[in-house]
Order: structure tokens, then C-alpha cells, then sequence
């Protein structure tokens, strides 16, 4: 449960980077809605520049004064009040912040992947549990008003029957002999590794939002092209995978296949089906499907149609006012600020968060089972992921952070 000190809560966001932009207009959208529960009062980020032009667009638009450190250490020696921290690092620094944070006393909400690896996301859970406090996963896309529509079209709706197989899949072509810029995205230690685990931490909370737990996955990922950046003066070699296809095994019995690779030169395509007993749904995003946009469509059996737009209408028709409040407060659709307004709702009333780090574990070791199956060649067991089990894939990593 969550523990907060005072009648508001006092938020710091420790990096100011991309994601962190995308945050932080999350956080402005409550507040003109009148929300008034909580007030950003740190921003932390080696590259102080970036965390002072956080500062300064907090105070132009919300009025607020926001203080500036260079790192998590400045910040905690500096006496300030701080209830919960939001994580836009690294993935590879997400447990190591997070864990300093807990033991100083302060609920984290943490960008996805929640921990770099199994072992690193079994770090912050035991930490929050030790200390009592809130772990959140800051997992956007279920929340979001497409992805409700959805799972209640396969559930509570009881549109499209018993959800069956799905298949998703993305082919396209990026140059292997263009250099690029190194970003630390493509850094075993920092990034962990490549799509899978990165967008791919979408999809695999997404299926396991709507269709339940996976059992166990066979795959095969590569890197068909060596494919090279530039860092400073040198150019290394990306560690990320430019091609996978993986098979889930449902414990429901449903089965789902990913594919994607940006090795395929010609024309591109991109197709995700997902059907029940009596209809399908496509859309045209493997990683986030109606999270962001509503182009997808719902054909039924007996020929019936019904567009995105339609189908979001319908579910919201089916929704108590309390319900849909509980939802979508202040009418709120979007996915981001969704999750930022459960952390804060959640210090607030001191209640569960929806997605904590357990769930963000979950989601990870699906991840993992995706490179440990191809790393073995064998149909990996998620519950041996989690467990610990099998790791070998992770294993270089783990050693890196010395866990």
C-alpha cells in the first residue's frame, strides 16, 4: 500500500528526457481538469539543462516551483519533501533508481520495462515490499480507451465470443549500411536489448490484459545484418535484434504468433488479427494496437462490421457513470495520463495501483522467455523465466549490475 506524507502529494521526475516530455503533458492534463492532489517539485537529470527547461515549463504553465538536481543523490541529501518519484531512465538504471528511491522512503512509478531483467525486476518488487511502499509499472497502453474497447469486446461484452489465436506481424527494410547515431537503446548493459522487450513490453502487457497468462514460447530471434552506429570516434556494433518470430502457448489454450523485422527489403506489411468464436478484430499496430489511434475494425461472422470509433461508443453505452469515471476520470481517454493519474490517485486514497511491479515482472518475463527460447532453441516455460530457472540469455547482463 502507499504511504504519502501531507495532503498533497509531492512528486519528483527523475529523468527529463523523450519519454519524460510525454509525462509531463500528462501530468498538465488533470490539473486543467481541476485536479489538485498533487504538485511536481523536483526534476533530476545529469544533463541539468533538461531538467531546468522542465522547471521553467512547469512554472509558465502551471505556476509551480519546481527545484533542479543533477542526480537522485542531490536530491535526497537536499531535505526536500518527495512522496513518489517517476522513472524516465535508462532501463538499465530503472532498478538500481528505483531500489534507492524505496529505501529512502518514496513510492516509485517506473517506466516499462519495469527491471532491465527478471532478476533486475525481482530487485525493486522485494525492495517495495521491505519497505512497504508503491512499485508501479508505468504501462500506458490498456488504459487507454481502445484497449478497454477491446477487452470488453472479447469479455464483458461478450461481442466476439471465446477469444481463439491471434497473429501479429511486420516486415519492412532499414538500410544495414547506414550508420547511425548510438543511443543507449542499443546497449546490452543500458537497453537490455532490442524490440522485444522495449515496444514489445506493449504488446506483451496488452495480450496478457486480454487474453490471460502464457504458459510457455518458442522463438526465433536474430540479427540477419550487422548493423553499426556511431560512438564518438569509433562505430560498434548494435546490440539489437533485427528480426523475430515467437509462438505463444496460452494457458487458456489460445495461441498467438509476433513476428517482425526490419530486414525485409521490397514492400512492407503490417497485419494484426485476433478472433474469437464469432469474429475478428484487425488493426494495423503490432505494439500498441488502439492505443493511440482508432483505425482498427471489428468483423463479425455473420457479416456484420463495426469501425473503431463505433466500437469505443458501444462500450462506453455499457459503462455505469461510476464505472466509466473509475476509468476515464475527468473524461479522460488517453493512456499516459491514465497512468500517471492512478499513481497519484493511488498515494492519494492509499490503494493498490493496477499495474504494480509484479504485474510489470509478469509482463518482463515474457520478454525474457521470447530470448531465452531462441537463445536454446527450445519451447521455454515463462514460469522457469520467472522463477530464475532459465536465464542464460539474461545472465550477462545480471553480471553487469552485479546481481
Amino acid at each position: 500500500m502507499a504511504k504519502k506524507s501531507g495532503n498533497t502529494i509531492h512528486l519528483a521526475i527523475i529523468g527529463c528526457g523523450g519519454m519524460a516530455g510525454a509525462h509531463l503533458n500528462g501530468y498538465e492534463e488533470p490539473v486543467r481538469s481541476s485536479e489538485t492532489r498533487f504538485r511536481i517539485v523536483a526534476a533530476v537529470d545529469e544533463a541539468t539543462d533538461r531538467a531546468e527547461g522542465f522547471a521553467r515549463r512547469l512554472q509558465a504553465n502551471l505556476g509551480w516551483q519546481v527545484a533542479t538536481f543533477k542526480s537522485v543523490d542531490q536530491l535526497l541529501n537536499s531535505g526536500l519533501r518527495v512522496d513518489g518519484a517517476d522513472i524516465c531512465s535508462p532501463h538499465g538504471l530503472h532498478h538500481v533508481l528505483s531500489c534507492q528511491l524505496l529505501d529512502a522512503g518514496i513510492n516509485v512509478l517506473c517506466e516499462k520495462p519495469i527491471g532491465v531483467t527478471v532478476k533486475a525486476s525481482k530487485k525493486i518488487a522485494a525492495t517495495a515490499k521491505k519497505r512497504g511502499l508503491v512499485a508501479a509499472t508505468a504501462e500506458q497502453c490498456r488504459r487507454a480507451i481502445g484497449q478497454r474497447t477491446i477487452h470488453w469486446a472479447f469479455h464483458d461484452g461478450d461481442l466476439l465470443g471465446t477469444p481463439k489465436m491471434w497473429w501479429a506481424i511486420k516486415a519492412g527494410w532499414q538500410d544495414p549500411t547506414h550508420v547511425g547515431a548510438w543511443h543507449w537503446r542499443v546497449d546490452r548493459k543500458l537497453g537490455g536489448c532490442g524490440m522485444v522487450m522495449d515496444s514489445g513490453a506493449h504488446w506483451v502487457d496488452t495480450m496478457r490484459y486480454w487474453f490471460g497468462e502464457i504458459d510457455s514460447v518458442y522463438s526465433r530471434v536474430e540479427q540477419i545484418f550487422d548493423r553499426k552506429l556511431q560512438k564518438g570516434e569509433r562505430q560498434v556494433k548494435s546490440a539489437q535484434e533485427d528480426f523475430w518470430t515467437a509462438i505463444f502457448n496460452f494457458k487458456s489454450g489460445l495461441i498467438g504468433t509476433w513476428s517482425w523485422t526490419i530486414s525485409a527489403p521490397g514492400k512492407g506489411f503490417t497485419q494484426l488479427t485476433m478472433s474469437g468464436t464469432r469474429g475478428s478484430i484487425v488493426d494495423s499496430d503490432i505494439f500498441h494496437p488502439a492505443a493511440f489511434q482508432a483505425n482498427g475494425e471489428c468483423q463479425m461472422l455473420d457479416g456484420t462490421t463495426y469501425n473503431m470509433p463505433k466500437l469505443q461508443s458501444m462500450f462506453l453505452e455499457s459503462l455505469s457513470p461510476r464505472r466509466r469515471e473509475e476509468l476515464f476520470p475527468y473524461g479522460i481517454t488517453g493512456g499516459v495520463t491514465l497512468e500517471l493519474w492512478d499513481f497519484i490517485d493511488a498515494l492519494s486514497k492509499s490503494r493498490p495501483v493496477e499495474i504494480d511491479v509484479e504485474e510489470g515482472l509478469r509482463s518482463k518475463a515474457v520478454s525474457e522467455a521470447i530470448y531465452e527460447s531462441s537463445l536454446s532453441g527450445q519451447v521455454v516455460k515463462v514460469a522457469d523465466v520467472l522463477s530464475g530457472k532459465v536465464n542464460a540469455w539474461q545472465r550477462d547482463v545480471d553480471r553487469m549490475w552485479k546481481l
